[in-house]
């Protein structure tokens, strides 16, 4: 087991922990409650006694204390203090003379003052002949208060093991030994046995449970797993096919101006050398256009740049559309210039191209909110030569762009 790893802990066992503390507590709250009530009715025997002594005894010491009779008093005294409520009796009679009998089982010393004090009258009514004291026994009371709280508490305390017992032999049954057959059961779990049926070994019932609901789920995933590895192979290939699309449809959007739809830069650098060298393998001609919107700037400042980025895209439209498929192609080369790619084409070829190029761009004006707005290009033609590479080949074409539009531009001029 790692270190990190926490200890395993049935929910079993800490539900019956939890129980037996919370039991605990309730024990000690009825034991302490009892004890309260068995202090009170302690108190109101002990109450009652006295109550008894002054309607029963008190008559008799009057008669004896008026009468003069030690022996008589002194066995009252003494029949006080047996008493179980009584740990000790005197009489102070009026005379001076004290009879006592008895001792309390916690006293040190003799000063402990009387719990209750009585008068004796006179038989004939008027001063009264002495004072009767008496002092309630604590050995009584906490004599009682233990004897009915234990006879509760032991009560209590029989009932609650019982009942814990029963709750742990229902929740180790019913619980801890489910789950543990269901955990067992995952754990051993092969990838080539996913069919196998989990099977519980407890009672039946007419109703379901928690632990019936696990199954059934576990079960449902099993069958889930099943159907998903079984079409694994069909979800793989739709997978691979999404990805090659998404990679295509990313590759694409690399190479692709997003404002003209034309080749981007990008795809000059990566492309054009293997075209030159192609064409210099076979003996093939090859021939490149600068092409260049005259006046573009104008376009920008009068009518704004929103106009000007539809003159672009509708100029790179009309480019791709004049050119062979899968053969030529074109890509912005920056701003409002674009380079043509003529493969198979020599400079003959090439310069009727761009002069068809550029009588269509000048028949077919932009149209932008409604508005109507003309424009002319300017090309520069170039065929690559036997030892030219991409260098040589763009600055001869972007220096014959250059003649055409100081030669009055809407023109086309060639690299002889």
């Amino acid at each position: 087991m790692s270190l990190n790893q926490p200890h395993y802990r049935s929910i079993a066992a800490t539900l019956i922990r939890r129980i037996v503390l919370l039991a605990g507590l309730c024990l000690l709250a009825m034991t302490l409650l009892q004890a309260g009530l068995a202090y009170r009715s302690s108190q109101a025997q002990v109450e009652h006694a006295v109550s008894e002594i002054a309607d029963n005894s008190l008559p008799m010491l009057s008669l004896s204390l008026w009468d003069i009779e030690p022996e008589v008093i002194q066995r009252q005294m003494n029949w006080l203090a047996g008493l179980p409520e009584i740990g000790r009796a005197r009489v102070l009679a009026s005379t001076g003379q004290v009879f006592e009998a008895g001792a309390l089982s916690s006293e040190v010393g003799g000063d402990t003052p009387p719990t209750h004090m009585l008068e004796i009258v006179s038989p004939q009514g008027g001063k009264p002949v002495g004072q009767l004291q008496l002092w309630v026994d604590p050995g009584y009371l906490y004599h009682q208060i233990l004897a009915n709280t234990l006879t509760i508490a032991a009560g209590y305390g029989v009932f609650t093991a019982l009942l814990c017992l029963v709750v742990a032999w229902m929740l180790r049954r019913d619980l801890q030994q489910p789950l543990q057959q269901i955990a067992r059961f995952a754990s051993e779990l092969k990838p080539q046995e996913i069919s196998r049926p989990l099977v519980l070994d407890r009672a039946r019932s007419d109703h379901l449970d928690e632990i019936d609901l696990v199954t059934q789920g576990f079960r449902q995933l099993q069958g889930e797993l099943q159907s998903h590895i079984a079409n694994l192979d069909g979800l793989v290939a739709e997978r691979t096919q999404q990805l090659e699309k998404l990679i295509g449809e990313v590759h694409r959007l690399s190479i692709t101006d997003a404002l003209t739809g034309c080749f981007n830069r990008r795809v000059i650098e990566e492309r054009l050398p293997s075209e030159i060298e192609r064409a210099r393998r076979y003996g093939r001609p090859l021939s490149v256009i600068f092409a260049d919107i005259d006046h573009f700037k104008t376009i920008n400042d009068t009518h704004g740049h929103a106009a000007g980025d539809a003159v672009l895209r509708d100029f790179g439209t009309l480019l791709l559309g004049q050119l062979r498929n899968q053969v030529d192609w074109v890509a912005r080369y920056g701003g409002e210039e674009f380079l043509i790619v003529l493969p198979e084409s020599d400079l003959v070829h090439a310069r009727q191209a761009a002069e068809r190029l550029r009588e269509f761009v000048a028949s077919q004006p932009a149209i932008w909110e409604g508005m109507v707005i003309a424009r002319t290009a300017s090309f520069g033609v170039a065929q690559c030569g036997p030892d030219e590479g991409v260098a040589d080949l763009l600055a001869r074409a972007d220096a014959m762009l250059y003649h055409a539009k100081n030669e009055g531009r809407d023109r086309v001029e060639v690299s002889g």
